[in-house]
Parts: structure tokens; C-alpha cells; sequence
């Protein structure tokens, strides 16, 4: 069964090495594709230094196009989103959040930060559906995909349309916790007022994909 990783990442050259170095301390993940999304800074690089495939996009079009141009260049039967931005990433939550799916018990599963930092264990409790840690069966994103294109639209409300869609198709979602693990907070990467605007248009993405239209049954 193969297993391939996408990490889509902008502005991430100080993030993503440590997220790289612990997906390839697992040998059962044949291909990790980083998708850089019109970074302005060495993401393309670092990744390419660590031997992993990189999709360069121009210009930035945002996480729900993001994903989906790396899909469309995977090949495995398994698929597993990670953030380039995590701290404290290990081979145990890796396999944590891929095992319910190899077992074939999930359709998706969802990675839900634990004992990390209060601020993002807090949110993810709240609302597990923001969680850009998953893995899934490739037929189940097959289908989103194909059958609903203009998701790629939503920016971060990607992950909130990929939950909604699995309600709505009755698909089998287990929820990992994923103890010890956080990430970098907007704030810290860009300063604060950058980083509250940067917040700000996440939320606005994700609230829109809730108001979206699409019918994603």
C-alpha cells in the first residue's frame, strides 16, 4: 500500500525542514510532495536540499488549490496532509494519524493537537474540523475533488469543506490525538499586526467555505 505525503507551504524556509526530516524517518512514505505556493522566500530550496518533490506555484493561490495540484501529481492509495509549521512532528504521530486508514478503518482521519500549547490544543477541541493534520483513502479524495473542482477556492476553508463533505457522505472519520504537537502561530512568523491579518483572512476563508453554496454530497 502506498503512502504519499503533501505539505503545501508558503514562507515556510525556517518551518519545513523539521517537518520533512520527520516524515523521512519513516520508510513506508514513498513520495513527499511539498507544494510551494508562491513563497517569496528559500521553502523551494530547503525542500529540495532534503531530496523531496516540489510543485513551485506562481502566484500564491492558496491552500484549497494548493492541495489539489498536489494531489493531482500523487500516485498512492493513501494520501496524508501535513502543515509545514509544526513543532515537535514525530514518526509516532505520523503513524498515529496514517494507521486508522492502512487498517481500512477511516475513510479520513483527523489530527487533533494535544498537550502542546493552549492556545492551538484549545482551538483544535473547539474545532477539530481546522485541522490541517489528516490522512485519507485516495477514492475518498478522488471524489472530493473531481466532484467538486471550485473547493479549490476556499483557501483554508479547504479542511472545513473536506469534514463537511465526509458528513455528507456518510464516510468513516476517526479523530487522532495527536499528543505534544502545535505549530508556529501567525504572530510569531510575521510579527504581530501582520500576523492578525494574516488570522484574520484564514478565518475570513473559513467562515466563507461554511456560507459556500456547493453542495457537497
Amino acid at each position: 500500500m502506498t503512502i504519499n505525503v503533501l505539505i503545501p507551504a508558503f514562507n515556510e524556509e525556517k518551518n519545513i525542514g523539521r517537518v520533512i526530516l520527520a516524515l523521512k524517518k519513516l520508510s513506508l512514505i514513498a513520495r513527499i510532495i511539498v507544494i510551494d505556493d508562491g513563497s517569496w522566500d528559500g521553502t523551494a530550496n530547503v525542500a529540495r536540499r532534503m531530496g523531496v518533490e516540489v510543485i513551485s506555484l506562481s502566484p500564491n493561490q492558496g491552500k484549497g488549490a494548493a492541495l489539489y495540484q498536489g494531489f493531482k501529481v500523487s500516485n498512492g492509495e493513501i494520501i496524508a496532509f501535513f502543515d509545514a509549521d509544526l513543532i515537535n512532528l514525530t514518526p509516532g504521530h505520523i503513524l498515529d494519524l496514517l494507521l486508522p486508514v492502512i487498517k481500512g478503518e477511516a475513510d479520513m482521519t483527523i489530527g487533533v493537537f494535544s498537550k502542546g500549547r493552549l492556545s492551538t490544543d484549545l482551538a483544535q477541541k473547539v474545532a477539530p474540523f481546522l485541522s490541517g493534520q489528516r490522512a485519507f483513502t485516495r477514492s475518498f479524495l478522488e471524489n472530493f475533488f473531481n466532484n467538486h473542482r471550485e473547493v479549490t477556492a476556499l483557501g483554508y476553508g479547504v479542511e472545513v469543506a473536506l469534514t463537511l463533505y465526509a458528513e455528507k457522505t456518510g464516510a468513516r472519520v476517526v479523530e487522532v490525538p495527536l499528543v505534544n504537537l502545535t505549530h508556529v502561530m501567525k504572530e510569531e512568523k510575521l510579527g504581530f499586526f501582520p500576523g492578525m491579518l494574516a488570522r484574520a483572512k484564514m478565518y475570513r476563508e473559513i467562515v466563507n467555505s461554511f456560507g459556500n453554496k456547493i453542495k457537497l454530497g
